[in-house]
């Protein structure tokens, strides 16, 4: 079950596979896709699986990478 989301800014995206290469569980992949510069762009493959560890987004050096972790909501908190 996902721990979280990755959001991949494409816009800031330059192709480099450093968040693939990092990716312990396999969560994403660079795809046949580029963008507006032609750069490969990487897709979130398997979000079920995602542990929201923020290795990817650690390792981007283009802050393209943003890590959202789902967090259980208490009975009492959730009134």
């Amino acid at each position: 079950m996902a721990k979280g989301v990755i959001e991949i800014k494409e816009n800031r995206c330059r192709g480099c596979g450093f968040c693939e290469m990092f990716c312990k569980k396999g969560c994403i992949e660079m795809s046949t896709r580029v963008s507006n510069l032609g750069l490969p762009l990487p897709d979130f493959i398997n979000p079920d699986d995602c542990s929201a560890c923020g290795m990817c987004a650690w390792m981007c050096p283009h802050t393209a990478i943003e890590i959202y972790e789902y967090v259980e909501a208490s009975p009492a908190t959730a009134l």
